[in-house]
């Protein structure tokens, strides 16, 4: 991975994200590519403004100073990084933009609240999810300290997450993590001790995985729901992030949307990176 994307709207909420991609740019001596997406209803302009926006030569150069000091910060320093500004908010042409500038990586803040913040409510960053072919972190939390040491990678060993399991096993071996792959065995869905080792060796088998060389890094949690135990097991574990493999629409991604697991991450400074399929 070697070029990372990150939306941003100059908020907190994507300082947050900033940050995070900093430290991971860092980490795996990767450039950023800063995207701002110009809204007609942007604080920046007034109405009269807003009719033409792209001839406004002095509205782009406030995103330029606007650009200059959102990435005037001590631990960006030294990354390689390119701005881009786009005429509109859609986030499903982020996908457009990812192909274009060869983006191996999105980095993205979620749960704006009001404002400018709004860019960043959970169903823009869903969108985002469900249509980027690259694999797409999800910050919620300012992170104090970069740290990404180990993860949590949950799988419901379903034929059909094999490609996005696999890719996310390249990807935590790229980023030097340790990981443990997570099972989570609900009361609604319980698998019996035989069942599950059955599952998980066909599942490994499908994959052209040896089973043997991962017994080490599996953990089955039982809980009340799935996304209660990914989160729990991810705090068990002291896991700095949890990694999800997704069909978009649907697969474990959803469970990072849901009002349970939304209120655990919000709690916790525990990214989320989602793999689709």
């Amino acid at each position: 991975m070697k070029k990372i994307l990150l939306p941003t709207d100059f908020s907190s909420i994507s300082k947050y994200a900033l940050r995070y991609a900093a430290g991971l740019a860092k980490k795996i001596n990767a450039e950023i590519v800063v995207l701002y997406m110009i809204d007609r209803a942007d604080a920046f302009l007034t109405r009269k403004e807003a009719m033409d926006l792209f001839e406004n030569i002095d509205y782009h150069e406030r995103i330029n100073e606007a650009f200059k000091r959102f990435l005037d910060e001590d631990y960006f320093k030294g990354i390689p990084v390119n701005t881009i500004i786009r005429r509109e908010v859609n986030f499903f042409k982020i996908t457009d933009l990812v192909v274009d500038l060869n983006i191996d990586l999105i980095v993205i803040g979620s749960k704006g609240s009001h404002g400018l913040e709004e860019m960043f409510t959970r169903s823009n960053t869903e969108k985002v999810i469900r249509t980027a072919n690259v694999p797409v972190i999800v910050v919620k939390n300012q992170i104090r300290k970069f740290k990404l040491e180990k993860a949590i990678l949950a799988c419901d060993l379903e034929l059909d997450m094999i490609r996005p399991f696999k890719k996310a096993l390249t990807i935590l071996e790229e980023l030097s993590v340790d990981y443990k792959i997570v099972y989570v065995n609900t009361r609604e869905d319980f698998i019996n001790t035989g069942l599950l080792q059955e599952l998980i060796r066909k599942f490994f088998d499908s994959a052209g995985l040896d089973l043997e060389n991962y017994k080490d890094k599996l953990l089955y949690y039982d809980d009340f729901n799935v996304e209660s135990g990914i989160f729990k097991s991810a705090a068990q574990e002291e896991a700095d992030l949890v990694v999800l493999p997704t069909h978009g629409r649907r697969g474990l991604s959803h469970f990072i949307f849901t009002s349970y697991s939304e209120k655990l991450a919000n709690h916790s400074e525990m990214p989320v990176l989602t793999i689709k399929a």
